[in-house]
Order: structure tokens, then C-alpha cells, then sequence
């Protein structure tokens, strides 16, 4: 599969990754056995094979005239590499004694070493070498011949050659092995993705991208995407649940205003009717229209489309705000609504929303408190805690109910013979969500909700 079409995995970053690395660490291999090259067989080591063979001639030469072949003698007698040919010629180039079978041509006397190729004669059988050699003449009118091997320095540049050679077969082997191990190992993963991902948008909600749980970018970027799917698979769900809660929720009040009209167009017998049947009409347009703006309304917030607005708050006079918003209405229901707000807290967010949180909490606690009952609103700071709570003297809820509390449309036997939508708690849950607070419904006598600010960084 992957063989098939070899552009895609050749154009993974990690092949080329890979190639680029190869190829540098190939550049300085390479690099670095030209310089061990050039250092054996250049000019510095040619140089110092220069100086050792015009110091010994020197030597031998000094002797001579003084009658002494000492050196000479030595230098032939002592050489078991066979790295020092050394001779003595007649003026016309025959040769009388050393090692050397003939006079090199085209080597010039009293001159600077030059390289030449002689042939051995203690060696069976006679064998040729290169060398480095100097031609001086002697006292008594013969040539004195002094060389120097090279085959060292030869021998060096051939295993310089060698492991440049078994050196960048095994580098280059191993490493396009792994940038095409690499490449079709990062095309299987990007190919089982897409495969993931064309399943997601043939509508798979639960699919999600694979990942081995290791320091991978793909890795990383797989863990990212799958949460980000799960809020997708979140969101689709609601909407999708929230449809069909507005679907059922609107059935009825559509349902009674059609069957209210179809009476008053069968049975009125008089303006009157017809507009008492109207007005009834309205009032239940009224209440679907609330419930669609509330849905709205939710939705906005949960968008976090209210960010840009978020400042300081101080929340005691906010709270305080609330209060005297709802006395009148609490009094006309005969409830006691006792706010106490007298500690310094500041956030940071939308007052808007937050007020709309407060307020909806003591709507609630307001609409389901019986006459005679009483209400709390608190502010205070608690352990480090900064937290407003709101409790009332009413029914209260199962504790089996309390999660369900926040979930839109959901009626507890609380509220369940209240006028309602269902969605105040449902709005709380999401504004505290957008401004990372704390919401909970609290065990308690009555109903209690509480709000958990955060910790500000410089508190």
C-alpha cells in the first residue's frame, strides 16, 4: 500500500529529517577522512621524510671526508622494515655497494629530495619501491644515494580510503533505512487518522484519532484533537437533546393555543369570547417564545461569546443589588429576605451575567419558598473560601435530583406545580461554567445553592 505510492511517505518530515541528518553526518565523515588523507600523503609528511633523508646524507657525507663510512654501514646494516634504501654508485651510475640495484634515472645531484622508484636487492624476490631520495657526491668521485620509503604514508592514505569507504556504506545503509522506516511509519499513522477522520464525518461521533501515549508531535496533536472532539461530541449531543426538549416542551402550548383557537372559532358567541380566546393564545405564544429565547440565551453563554466584557467585580454591592430587587416581591409573598453581604470580594468577569446568576438563584428561592418562609443570601469568606449562598425554607429536593437540577427543562417535584421553564438553574450552571466558578446544590434542610469563587492570584 504504502510502496504503491512512495511520494506520500517521501514527503513526511521525518524522512526528510532523517535524509538531511545522514547527509550531514556523510559531509563530515567525508570531510574528516579527506583531512586525515591529505594529512598522509601532504606536503607536512613529505616535508618531514625530506628532513630525516637530507640530515642522514649529510651524515654519511661528513664521514667520507673524513675517511669514515661508518654511518653508511650502519644505515644499510640497520634497516629490518626495509625503509631506507641506500647505495653507493660510480660516476657513470654503476652501482658498488647497498641495497639499491640501480641509480634511479632523473634523480640530479646535490640537489633537493625528489620522489623515485628503485628496485631492492635485499629483498628475493628484488622487489620495486617509492621513496623519497637525495643524490650526493662522495670525496673519492662516487655518488652516494640516500632514500626514504614512502610505502608508510601509502599504506596510511589506503586505510584512510578503506574506512571512508566501509565507513559511509554502513552510515548511508543504516540511514536511509531509517528515514524509509520512519517515513512509511509516520504514513501508516497519518493514514489510520484519515481513516479515523472520514469515519467521524460519516457522521461516528465516538470515533477518535490513535495514539501510543508517547512524546510525539502526532502523539500530542492526536490527544488534542480527540478532546476537542469530545466537546464536539458534547455540543452535538446537547443541541441535539436540546432540540428535542424544545420540540416536546413546545408541543404543548402550541398544542393548547390551537385547540383554544379551533373552541373560539366553533363556540364564541361574541367579541368577547373571541378576544379572551385570543389574549389565552398570546400567552401561550408567549411562553414558547420564552422558552426558545432562554435556550438562546443559554447557548450564547456556553459559546463564551461574553468574554470580551469580563472586568473586576465587587460582589457585595452586586449582591446587595439583588436584594433590593427582590424585598418587594418577597414581602409581597410574605417571605423574609435576609441579605448579608458585608465582606470586601472582587472577581473577575461579565457583572451582567453574574448578577443574572445571583439574581436567578433568588428568583428560584422566591418562586418555591411557601408564605411565611425565609430566605438567606450570604456573602462570606469561609476557610479562604469566597463563596455567596443562597438557602430558603422550602421542600427542597431528593438527593438523587440534585445533579439532574442544571439540565434543561428538568422539573423536580419541587417546581413541579410552579410556572416555569425549567432553565434557571440551567443558565446558573452555564454562566459559572463560562467564568470558572463552582456551582452546587448543597444536602441541606430547605434548598441551598452555592457559588465557589476561585482563589484571585494576588489574594
Amino acid at each position: 500500500m504504502y510502496f504503491a505510492r512512495p511520494i506520500e511517505w517521501v514527503r513526511q518530515s521525518r524522512f526528510r529529517y532523517v535524509v538531511v541528518l545522514v547527509s550531514a553526518i556523510t559531509v563530515t565523515m567525508v570531510l574528516s577522512f579527506c583531512f586525515a588523507y591529505f594529512q598522509t600523503t601532504g606536503r607536512a609528511l613529505i616535508n618531514q621524510l625530506d628532513e630525516l633523508v637530507l640530515q642522514e646524507a649529510t651524515v654519511i657525507n661528513e664521514g667520507a671526508q673524513l675517511g669514515r663510512m661508518d654511518a653508511y654501514e650502519e644505515r644499510v646494516r640497520q634497516d629490518p622494515r626495509r625503509v631506507k634504501p641506500t647505495g653507493i654508485f660510480s660516476a657513470d651510475g654503476h652501482r658498488v655497494s647497498g641495497n639499491v640495484q640501480q641509480f634511479p634515472s632523473g634523480l640530479a645531484l646535490d640537489m633537493p629530495p625528489r620522489q623515485v622508484s628503485i628496485v631492492r636487492t635485499d629483498q628475493t624476490p628484488p622487489r620495486q619501491q617509492r621513496a623519497r631520495a637525495v643524490a650526493r657526491h662522495l670525496p673519492d668521485g662516487n655518488i652516494l644515494f640516500v632514500g626514504w620509503s614512502t610505502a608508510d604514508n601509502e599504506q596510511a592514505a589506503s586505510m584512510v580510503e578503506r574506512g571512508l569507504l566501509f565507513g559511509l556504506v554502513p552510515v548511508l545503509t543504516l540511514g536511509l533505512t531509517a528515514a524509509v522506516f520512519f517515513g512509511l511509519n509516520a504514513q501508516r499513522r497519518v493514514n489510520e487518522m484519515q481513516i479515523r477522520i472520514a469515519q467521524i464525518v460519516a457522521g461516528d461521533l465516538k470515533q477518535r484519532l490513535p495514539y501510543r501515549n508517547a512524546r510525539d508531535p502526532l502523539d500530542n496533536l492526536a490527544q488534542i484533537v480527540n478532546g476537542m472532539l469530545d466537546e464536539m461530541q458534547t455540543f452535538i449531543e446537547d443541541l441535539a437533546a436540546v432540540g428535542d426538549d424544545i420540540a416536546h416542551d413546545l408541543r404543548t402550548p402550541l398544542a393548547r393555543v390551537r385547540i383554544g383557537l379551533e373552541r373560539a372559532r366553533r363556540n364564541a358567541d361574541s367579541l368577547e369570547d373571541l378576544q379572551g380566546a385570543t389574549d389565552r393564545a398570546i400567552s401561550g405564544i408567549d411562553h414558547a417564545i420564552s422558552i426558545v429565547t432562554a435556550i438562546l440565551r443559554i447557548r450564547e453563554i456556553e459559546q463564551t461569546r461574553r468574554l470580551q466584557a469580563f472586568d473586576e467585580v465587587e460582589l457585595a454591592g452586586l449582591v446587595q443589588e439583588v436584594g433590593d430587587l427582590y424585598e418587594p416581591i418577597a414581602e409581597e409573598k410574605q417571605l423574609t429576605l435576609t441579605v448579608r453581604a458585608n465582606v470586601n470580594v472582587l472577581v473577575y468577569g461579565d457583572r451582567d451575567l453574574i448578577f443574572e446568576a445571583v439574581a436567578n438563584l433568588v428568583d428560584n428561592a422566591v418562586k418555591f419558598t411557601p408564605e411565611g418562609g425565609k430566605i438567606d443570601v450570604d456573602l462570606v469568606v469561609e476557610d479562604e473560601r469566597k463563596v455567596l449562598r443562597v438557602s430558603d425554607t422550602g421542600p427542597g429536593v431528593e438527593e438523587s435530583e440534585r445533579n439532574l437540577l442544571v439540565q434543561r427543562f428538568y422539573r423536580s417535584d419541587r417546581s413541579r406545580h410552579t410556572r416555569g421553564l425549567g432553565l434557571g438553574l440551567t443558565l446558573v450552571a452555564a454562566i459559572t461554567k463560562l467564568h470558572s466558578f463552582r456551582f452546587d446544590v448543597l444536602p441541606t434542610e430547605g434548598f441551598t445553592a452555592e457559588i465557589t469563587f476561585p482563589q484571585r492570584p494576588h489574594d
